[in-house]
């Protein structure tokens, strides 16, 4: 073998055990830090402790503070809940409470106790439809007479004011039935056979209206409403009255042509008085078929002699007027109204038939006529 050849191989070989311890350290070396292992549980004390502070996230699991999002639910479903029992209530046609028990004393002293308040009310007297309406309230049936306010026409009526059918109110079961105090007394022990609840007004005073106008819309709830009224009613009456020092007699006539004249003490009388006017009737007695007016006979007219005769006709046109008539009475041509020319004719209902909150209307008119 030649040197060259030996010089060669232990290159060779040298550079192969270069190579070997190479990759020996190099082995090593990746080695090392797998074998450290163990001592990592002293270099892992501080990794541990940055790990438990991992785990202190965990802690935060916010995740879990969805528990909360089942509290703010459940606010919301008790809003919702609330309006749905309100909607139902108030979509149930049912008595709505009065504030209060409410107790009050009708025109013929009797106590009346509402725990509720009255829907569906039954008037069968023009005055009691029109004071019911004043306070802001409406009926379900009335009276054939009862044509004020305009929408009462419409409904369903019980016949005649002075002899209306119990019947058909027995049919309707009011919640309150409003009569007249005067003229339709004599119904209430009939009606309170059936538990039906009267209510009496009457209108012979400008007190009387107004009462029974704020009783009533407190029977109501519309008490608001009802003093409008009355204010309106009041301050109107005071802007009316002319204190004239004039004298009037209020005349109407029956079918046998007698003639009445109202007294201060009726309500025909009352207009007269709110005027300023001196009625010629004051003094005389209660007589003949209208409650309020007293018989006159020709020679009582002619001694009164007032310079302003009102006349109302019961009867419907094309029944003659008893402004007219009286004219062609001979021996009233020598009356002072007749001489002037100072005799009116006054509608029925403002004056006789309807008395209540058109009183203001009764004297505005009177109020004008005799200032011509």
């Amino acid at each position: 073998m030649s040197l060259k050849k030996l010089h060669f191989i232990t290159i060779s070989l040298l550079t192969i055990i270069c190579v070997i311890t190479l990759i020996g350290c190099s082995t090593a070396d990746a080695i090392e830090p797998a074998e450290p292992a163990p001592p990592i549980p002293a270099g892992t004390a501080t990794v541990i402790q940055t790990t438990p502070k991992l785990p202190s996230p965990p802690k935060l699991p916010l995740p879990p503070a969805t528990p909360s999002s089942p509290e703010a639910p459940s606010p919301t479903l008790m809003t919702i809940s609330k309006p749905i029992i309100q909607t139902s209530k108030e979509s149930v046609p049912i008595k709505l409470p009065v504030s209060n028990s409410i107790t009050i004393v009708d025109s013929l002293g009797q106590k009346l106790s509402f725990n509720t308040v009255p829907k569906n009310i039954a008037t069968i007297s023009p005055s009691a439809t029109e004071i019911l309406y004043a306070a802001g309230g409406t009926a379900v049936i009335r009276d054939r007479a009862s044509n004020y306010p305009q929408e009462v026409q419409t409904l369903p009526d019980v016949g005649s004011a002075y002899n209306p059918s119990i019947e058909s109110l027995i049919n309707i079961q009011p919640d309150l039935v409003i009569i007249e105090a005067l003229t339709q007394a004599r119904f209430i022990p009939v009606l309170k056979q059936t538990n039906l609840k009267v209510m009496a007004v009457k209108a012979e005073t400008v007190d009387d209206i107004t009462e029974n106008i704020l009783k009533i819309g407190k029977i109501i709830d519309k008490e608001p409403t009802a003093r409008i009224e009355v204010s309106n009613i009041l301050s109107r009456l005071s802007l009316a009255k002319t204190y004239n020092s004039g004298s009037v007699l209020l005349l109407i006539s029956d079918h046998d042509k007698n003639l009445y004249a109202a007294r201060p003490e009726s309500y025909t009388g009352l207009i007269a008085t709110e005027v300023g006017l001196i009625n010629k009737a004051a003094g005389l007695p209660d007589s003949g078929p209208y409650p309020g007016f007293a018989t006159m006979s020709p020679e009582t007219i002619l001694m009164a002699n007032p310079d302003f005769i009102v006349t109302i006709t019961p009867a419907p046109k094309p029944a003659p007027r008893l402004s007219e008539i009286i004219k062609q009475i001979p021996p009233f041509a020598r009356l002072k109204a007749i001489q002037s020319e100072n005799v009116i004719e006054a509608d029925v209902n403002l004056f006789l038939q309807a008395p209540g909150p058109r009183v203001i209307e009764a004297v505005e008119f009177l109020k004008d006529r005799i200032k011509r």
